[in-house]
Formats: structure tokens, sequence, C-alpha cells
């Protein structure tokens, strides 16, 4: 190379150094000097952030048994493992409920494995791996509610004509240290003959039941008040009306896994539809109530739910009353589900009627059913 080339490949390399290293230098800085931007907390919206580094804006609903609830203003409502919960920020009062009992309310804070509650500008931090629930405080009571309703309906035309529905709904209020909750059940059936053209009913029952729990440890709870209102024509049942106490505890508590037992005594009375001459058409028992209810989440969207309760009552009353049910609960949405449940009663001393027929022992039913949650 000729020593005019020479100087024009020195020149132009000098020209590729003036021009591009010192943008590359800069580049270097800045992807060193980088850092991930703080979001900015709204006041308007709780915080979440994963152990992933996501975060999720929108409402606390609660936690309960190392499982958080909360309705994401883009995802809807997401139901979190403890351990997935990286930070957590309120935008309202929350209330704690602690391992030794203690209940505390303010804006909470978790970050960093540390929770604090900010509460009329003091500060006060809480071991977090004491943390028992998580609730609304009582002065947001709009977010302690929740509910649900489901219907399934059996309808047939042609050759045989019949209506049949169970329809189930139910309330629900949580706090940090106590559990309000009411159930209603109806089942009504009834078919057309074809010859008469007579309509003809074949179930016609009501179920109410309402408890209050307070919680007192991770393990034990007082259940203050245990009522159940019920109705069966075809048991002979006008109406049944049982009031009780009980004692319950919680056998096993994890985030897949809940399985609680509860004993306690009540007093019923039972007002029968029809009887026989002579016989009253009222009866009043003391009685014990035995009862047990079992959760199993078999994945994220689908549960097992099992519930069974006993009554001993008086041999007027029944002797023996028996309730139990069973399903799965499969979430289609965040606000719909679709259940499949199974019913069995039994009364091991059914009353006879006005005609001297016992009514039958056993009532079974399978039901499929779909369901809004609120």
């Amino acid at each position: 190379m000729n020593k005019v080339g020479l100087a024009l490949v020195q020149v132009l390399a000098i020209a590729i150094s003036v021009l591009f290293l010192p943008s590359m230098s800069l580049a270097q800085d800045e992807q060193t000097s980088w850092q991930k931007p703080t979001p900015i907390f709204k006041q308007e919206y709780d915080w979440l952030r994963l152990s992933s580094d996501e975060w999720l804006k929108g409402d606390i609903i609660s936690m309960y048994d190392e499982e958080l609830e909360f309705d994401s203003d883009e995802l809807d409502i997401q139901k979190i493992d403890w351990e997935d919960v990286a930070e957590l920020r309120s935008k309202n009062w929350q209330s704690i409920r602690m391992l030794d009992g203690t209940i505390a309310e303010g804006y909470l804070v978790v970050k960093d494995g540390k929770l604090s509650l900010v509460k009329n500008g003091q500060t006060r931090h809480y071991e977090l791996a004491n943390l028992l629930s998580i609730a609304s405080s009582g002065q947001n009571e709009r977010d302690l509610w929740d509910g649900y309703a489901n219907i399934g309906i059996n309808l047939r035309e042609g050759n045989t004509v019949q209506f049949d529905y169970t329809f189930t709904a139910g309330m629900q209020r949580r706090s940090a240290s106590s559990r309000f909750k009411t159930d209603y059940t109806a089942n009504y059936s009834k078919y057309k003959d074809q010859d008469t053209n007579e309509k003809k009913v074949t179930a016609n029952s009501d179920r109410l039941t309402s408890t209050y729990d307070w919680f007192f440890s991770q393990k034990m709870y007082l259940r203050a008040m245990d009522f159940e209102y019920f109705s069966d024509e075809f048991l002979n049942i006008d109406r049944r009306i049982r009031y009780g106490i009980a004692m319950g505890y919680h056998l096993v508590d994890n985030k897949t896994t809940t399985w609680d037992i509860n004993a306690g005594p009540s007093y019923q009375k039972t007002y029968f539809k029809d009887v026989e001459d002579g016989e009253s058409n009222t009866e009043y028992s003391p009685g014990l109530v035995l009862g047990t209810d079992f959760t199993y989440e078999i994945t994220r969207d689908i549960d097992y739910d099992v519930s069974y309760s006993i009554q001993i009552v008086d041999e007027a009353s029944g002797e023996l009353i028996h309730h139990f049910e069973t399903g799965l609960e499969v979430e289609l949405t965040s606000d719909f589900d679709l259940d499949l449940t199974f019913y069995a009663d039994r009364t091991e001393k059914p009353k006879k009627d006005g005609d001297g027929i016992v009514p039958e022992q056993n009532d079974y039913r399978l039901v499929i059913s779909l369901g809004y949650d609120f």
C-alpha cells in the first residue's frame, strides 16, 4: 500500500473513533446505571407485587389460609398463594389478626419481609411470620361482604312434562376475628300426567342456615350462633327450627386443604303438616349437633367440598337427622362457576302423616348448576 492509501486508512480509523466510540461508551454507561422504575402508587388502588416482580393494582379482598384474594383492575379476582406475595400496599384501612390473637388496623404495607400498619400518623411493625389473616377494616363495611347464587333447572317436554329446579344462595361477612355466614337452598319438582293433565308436585323443600363464628386462636373458634330453618312437604314437616352453639377446631388448615369439626348443644322445634288423630303436631327437643366441613383444592380452578352434620334429638322429633353435601366447584371465569353437587338427607324416625303413612327415611339428589359470585 502506498503512503497516500495508508494515510487515508489512518484518517478513516480516527474518524470512526471520534464518531462512534463516545456513543458506545454512553450506551454502556446507561446500561450500567439503568434501574427498574418504581410505580406511582395512586391512592385509589391497592398495590400488589408478586415474587416474579409483576405489579397488580386493584382491591385487597382478604387473606385467609395462606391465600390472598385480590381483585385486579384488569384481571378480575385472583387467588394468590401468600408465599408469592413480595409487596402489598393498601389504599384503605385493613384489619389484621396475629397468631397470638392480636387484632389491629390501619393502612397496610408488606415489604421486604416486614409488616407495618400506619394509623393516625404512627407506624407499628409486626412479625410477618405471625400473620393469621387480613380483612377489610370495619370502616369499609361493604368490603367485608361477599355472596353467591346458583341455579339448576331441568325442563322436559313431550311424552314426559316435568319441571325441576334447585336454587342456592348465600352471603358471608368476614373480618379478621369473625365470620358470619348464611345459606339458603330450595328444591322443587313437579310433573304433568299426560293422560289426566293433572299436575303433581314431587319435591318441595327449603333449608336456611346461619352461623356466626368467633376465632379466638389459630386452631379453635366459638360458633356463637348456629341456626337452621327447614321445611319439607314430603317429609311431613311444615317447619323445623333449630338453635344452637358449638365449639369448632381446625384439624387441617393449609393452602390446599381445610378440614374443620364442630360440636355443641341445640334446641329444636318441629311443626308437622299432618298427624294422626290424638297425636301432637308439634314436638320440642334438646339435642346435640356434630358437624364437619372439608375442602380440597384439586387445581387452581377446581375445588372439592364435603359437608356433613348429624343432629341427635328425641325419637318423636326424628331421633337422628343427617344432612350430607359433596361436590365439585369448577371456576369458569372470575365470577361464574359450574357446580356439581350431591345431596343426601336421612331422618331415622320420620313422623307418620294423618293417613298413617310413614315418609321415606332417605332423600337423594344430584344437581348440576351455574353459579355467580359477587
